[in-house]
């Protein structure tokens, strides 16, 4: 059984011979490397034909002009024989048994997409150091036990797969069968073919092995095929992902997950982007008109998405580059505490004044956060609990965690910072006399004071 290696290179002398003699000493034998040599003016096809001189598994495609690594990518794959395709690049090193492991789990699950460990910009001094990944059982059982689809978990579950396409195996006939293809971009060109993979793997799996197997190098140089990033790139390659759901009638079940990208994907563009006028222009497209286009994509379905991610998305369209919206902290709750605790605090105060008993369910990340930031208010509730019995007796900002059924008598108000939890006790709970408060109905845009 072949698999295909598929090498886009564009001026890759530098670490290219390194690459190639990877692929060649891996334990599984039966593979195609097909390299694609974009134009380049350095000795990378010297370097591939010397290979390939001893090892005729080496096929060589020479483009007539550039074409980017999206396109020769796309080359690649039409001209692969393989059962299974893998990605990789000319500059990054691979363990001796990535195809191996990977082609075994590709067949013992009949799995469209198998993923494995990969190490990001890696030094090149340290590129040999061999690493290792632990991952926790309730991450095995999840996604490296049975195969599994996006349909299977909520968008937060659902792990933020890279867009890169070297720390994944396809299958072929997944690829041809759902019309996968690069982009024709000078970068993120994989953005989109990565993505929507996964939106469409019926049966993908996390390879159960701790070992870095992909070690991508960290350099400077233009040996990369698309070395040139631009955040308007980005754009369009998830612009492209929300309408080709639509196109193929998959929103109403997608919608959710592409949002979900989307609002990570532009959040973390502007985070990082360091050129502030290349930020300021991006930020006034996705103002002006950019995230309308998105959000307009999404017609019926974009109801379907989170509120809080609608929230987060939306202010990019509602806010000017001076208010800021894009420097949120890792945690959203806490983004948008900054933006409209005003409401938050306006209510506890006033319910305090009345000398109600405020209690707060959870003392979780959110939780921590609401504590910290009613203290920074110089505002004390009542009192915290939490349903975890190895939180109860413990100490948060300053608060001993009780049980539940602790305040079930006594408490005014309880205070939910999980909208889950919030309505799982509104359902199942009939013994709670307080008023239950969501949080999160305080921090919306113009939410009503209870």
């Amino acid at each position: 059984m072949i698999v295909s290696v598929i090498m886009p290179l564009f001026n890759a002398q530098a670490y290219l011979p390194d690459a190639l003699d990877c692929v060649i000493k891996q334990t599984y034998e039966e593979f195609e490397l097909i390299c694609i040599n974009d134009c380049s003016s350095d000795d990378t096809e010297k370097i591939l034909r010397r290979f390939q001189e001893k090892d005729s598994r080496i096929r060589i495609l020479t483009n007539e002009r550039r074409l980017g690594a999206g396109l020769s990518r796309n080359k690649g794959i039409e001209a692969s024989k393989g059962k299974h395709i893998i990605f990789l690049d000319g500059d990054d090193i691979f363990d001796e048994q990535l195809l191996e492991k990977a082609c075994a789990a590709m067949e013992k699950y009949n799995a469209d997409i198998t993923l494995f460990e990969a190490a990001y910009h890696v030094p090149s001094e340290k590129i040999y150091m061999k690493r290792y990944t632990q991952r926790s059982e309730e991450f095995k059982e999840k996604y490296c036990n049975t195969p599994f689809s996006f349909g299977d978990f909520t968008p937060e579950e659902f792990p933020g797969w890279s867009d890169c396409p070297w720390d994944k195996m396809f299958s072929r006939d997944f690829i041809m069968d759902n019309h996968l293809e690069f982009q024709d971009l000078p970068s993120s060109n994989d953005v989109y073919f990565s993505q929507m993979a996964m939106l469409c793997a019926k049966r993908a799996i996390w390879l159960n092995d701790s070992r870095v197997l992909v070690y991508a190098r960290e350099h400077t140089g233009a040996s990369r095929i698309s070395a040139h990033r631009d955040p308007m790139c980005a754009y369009m390659a998830l612009e492209k992902l929300v309408l080709e759901l639509q196109k193929r009638n998959m929103l109403s079940k997608a919608a959710a997950f592409a949002y979900y990208t989307v609002k990570s994907k532009l959040f973390y563009l502007l985070k990082i982007e360091r050129q502030e006028e290349q930020k300021k222009n991006f930020y006034k497209f996705l103002h002006d008109e950019g995230i309308e286009k998105l959000i307009s994509y999404g017609g019926e379905y974009y109801a379907n998405v989170d509120r809080y991610d609608r929230y987060l998305l939306e202010g990019l369209r509602d806010y000017p580059y001076e208010r800021g919206w894009f420097q949120f902290p890792d945690s959203y709750f806490q983004c948008c505490l900054i933006h409209n605790g005003d409401n938050v605090c306006s209510f506890i105060s006033e319910k305090l004044s009345q000398n109600k008993r405020l209690v707060l369910w959870g003392a979780g990340t959110n939780g921590s956060i609401l504590l910290n930031y009613l203290k920074e208010h110089f505002i004390q509730i009542t009192g915290v609990v939490d349903r975890d019995e190895s939180k109860q007796g413990t100490f948060v900002h300053g608060y001993e965690i009780a049980k539940p059924d602790y305040y079930y008598e006594s408490a005014d108000y309880i205070l939910f910072t999980s909208e889950q939890i919030y309505q799982e006790t509104s359902l199942n709970r009939s013994d709670i006399g307080a008023v239950m408060v969501n949080i999160w109905d305080l921090l919306a845009e113009g939410g009503a004071v209870l």
